[in-house]
Formats: C-alpha cells, structure tokens, sequence
C-alpha cells in the first residue's frame, strides 16, 4: 500500500470519454479525436466500454481470440533463427517427437531453440518454454530470458501515460537478473487493456459484498488474461486499503489498484511499489511499507522513504542485505491460479 506524495495531483487528462446516446455513441475527447485523425490511435466503441490504443494495436481480448491460429512475430523469428523451420517443424512431424518436459516443443526443437528439453520453464519465469514460443498471447516472450506481463485497466478517466511505461519497462530492463541466453534484465511488457470503466470512483482493495467496487470485482469482470501468466492492474480516482482512504494505492498478490499522477516517474514508482506487493514483497518483510530505513540502509522502492524517489528493487548491496530482485525473477508470486 502506498499513501499520496506530497505535492503531487492526480492524473485526470482523459484519453476517451464515451457516452451513450440511445444506438449512438459519441467520443468527446479532442485529443482522442486528433490522435485518431493522424492514425497514431484507434479507438473502438462496444455497448459497455471505449478502448484507446495504437493504431494497429491488439487489446488483450483479441490477442486471445487470436491465440488459436496466430503466431507471434517473435515466435516467427525465433523459427528463422533455428533455421527457418515452418509448421512441418510440429511435434507430428518431427522425427523426433518426444517431448520429454511436456512443455510443448519436442526435444528436438528445443536443442535448435537452445532451450533445456527437461525443463519445461527454462528461464524460470513462470511461462512454459512451448507457451512463449508459440502462444499469441504472450506478444515477443523469448524462453531464455525472464518476460513478465501485465494488463492494465482503468475506470473513468484515469490512463496510464507512454512515459510511465517506458520508464517501468526499462527499469525492468536494467535489472541485475541473468537470463539462460546469457543477457541480463527482465522483458516488463505492459498491455494497457479497456479504459472508461464505469465506477463509483473509488475502488477498494479488500474482497467484499455489494456493490462490484473492489479491485477483485473488476478482475473478475474485466481480466482478459484471467488464468494465465499475466498480472492485473486497475487505475481509479481513489483506492481505500481496508477502507482507509488516504491511501493511492494497493497491491495483493497478482493484483494492484492504483491512482496515477502527473507526472510519469510518480506514477511508475507507485506502479513499481504496489507490484512488488503482487509479486509478495508484503509489510512482513523487514523494511517494507515502513520509514524505518533510509535508502542507504534499505535501497529500494518498498521502503516508504524511497517511493517516489526512485523505482529499483533492492540488489543486496544496502544495509539490510536483501536482493529484491532475485526474488522478483525466482520466487516471486504467480498469477495463473488467481481468480
């Protein structure tokens, strides 16, 4: 959980604002509507939502639609890397069609890959060695280095800006993690998903009956990825941890809800403190949510008195020793049973 920096307001430029008007819905956004004009955005409207995203871009729900008979560009170029091997490469044709770790590429394709025949998880990062080959629904995942996905919804208003993004994913990129392909970093690849959901402007972080307004409601209601590898993030106006106002934000694990701000690098750290919270860095642990340790002792962006100020995980260089982010590649929670 996080409370408010100081001085900072929230993010409230709106992508799109759909309203419905009988059939009819209008898209009231000028800059929406500037964007979609250049091609740089595209915006669809459905009966219960309005969904923004790059021109040519993929919701989540359509990735999945099209898991079945589509094939990732980086699955595509991973086959050309081995030789441009083509669908006679499957497990029917192979002549040798063991597939010793179950994990959805026989062994022998596994040797081309590079990848371990008797690990079905090679790099450890929670997404079966054949699923980040060959499953459109994890977008330029490679089996010998760490991936981490992530939807990201939001009610109203709230959008999670470009900027913000890019700092996320390059903090991930920059991380002291070694992959079996011999690079280190982590792959942070986050999908921002629907946008406009109604609420009630604040969503709660405990389970609890009633009105749908807690975050596991809408995960419930809106996950696309719901049972797979990805975590789940909802932005709202405001986020009441255990009913406590106050505070912007909280994570569980394999989930998150957020407020957003103006600028990017408030916004990416908080994004950064409440996944460290869905991965299992919880309040159990020395240091964490607390003002106990300055950045010195506890370097890390779960220390209350470096939220805000910077978005690493600890490395076990401080004080306290700890290597956050040997935990967040190895250890850290996975969402594929959470519902």
């Amino acid at each position: 959980m996080a409370s408010r920096p100081r001085g900072a307001r929230r993010r409230l430029a709106a992508l799109a604002d759909a309203v419905s008007v009988g059939p009819i819905h209008v898209v009231t956004a000028l800059l929406v509507v500037a964007a979609v004009a250049s091609g740089t955005l595209a915006v669809s409207v459905s009966d219960d939502e309005t969904q923004v995203r790059p021109a040519g871009g993929a919701t989540v729900a359509e990735r999945l639609a099209d898991a079945d008979d589509a094939e990732t560009e980086g699955a595509a170029a991973r086959r050309q890397s081995v030789g441009g091997a083509t669908e006679s490469d499957g497990p029917t044709a192979s002549v040798n069609a063991t597939d010793t770790d179950a994990d959805g590429l026989v062994d022998e394709r596994e040797r081309r890959l590079g990848t371990d025949p008797t690990d079905p998880d090679t790099d450890g990062d929670g997404i079966p060695d054949g699923a980040e080959v060959d499953d459109a629904l994890y977008p330029d995942a490679d089996p010998l280095e760490h991936d981490i996905y992530v939807e990201v919804d939001a009610t109203g208003e709230n959008q999670l800006s470009e900027a913000a993004v890019d700092l996320i994913e390059r903090t991930f990129a920059d991380a002291p993690v070694e992959n079996p392909s011999g690079e280190s970093g982590i792959d942070m690849h986050v999908f921002v998903d629907d946008g406009g959901l109604e609420s009630n402007a604040t969503v709660y972080s405990t389970d609890r009956p009633g009105p749908r307004d807690d975050m596991y409601d809408f995960r419930e209601d809106h996950f696309d990825a719901s049972g797979s590898a990805y975590y789940y993030v909802v932005l709202a106006d405001d986020v009441a941890y255990d009913g406590q106002p106050r505070y912007v934000g909280a994570g569980r694990p394999g989930i998150v809800a957020m407020q957003t701000f103006d600028a990017p690098k408030l916004t990416a750290s908080l994004f950064m403190h409440e996944l460290g919270h869905a991965f299992g860095l919880d309040g159990r642990a020395e240091g964490v949510d607390s003002k106990t340790y300055s950045t010195e002792e506890y370097d890390s962006v779960m220390n209350y008195n470096g939220l805000y100020d910077q978005l690493d995980y600890s490395n076990g260089t401080d004080g306290l020793g700890r290597d956050e982010w040997q935990y967040v590649a190895r250890e850290r929670h996975q969402p594929g049973d959470d519902r």
